[in-house]
């Protein structure tokens, strides 16, 4: 995992929704109903976090924004 600081500008808005829905476990296909978009724009917006965050994976990158402080999950 790569551990290159992330500023917490880094990811948009949408980016941090996206990562934080599938953090909570839904699909590409539930972000998409919840945010009013569609799937593939989803998927661009995961893709991007990734690439900012130097993650090779999406759960790379959901652990890497937490890590960071990018993302605030609840626990319970």
């Amino acid at each position: 995992m790569n551990d290159t600081p992330c500023q917490i500008g880094a990811l948009s808005p949408r980016e941090r929704q996206c990562l934080s829905l599938l953090a909570r476990g839904l699909r590409y296909e539930a972000i998409a109903k919840t945010l009013g978009t569609d799937v593939r724009t989803v998927e661009k917006q995961v893709a991007s976090a990734r690439k900012k965050l130097k993650a090779a994976t999406r759960e790379q990158a959901v652990a890497i924004a937490i890590r960071h402080g990018l993302l605030l999950v609840e626990i319970g």
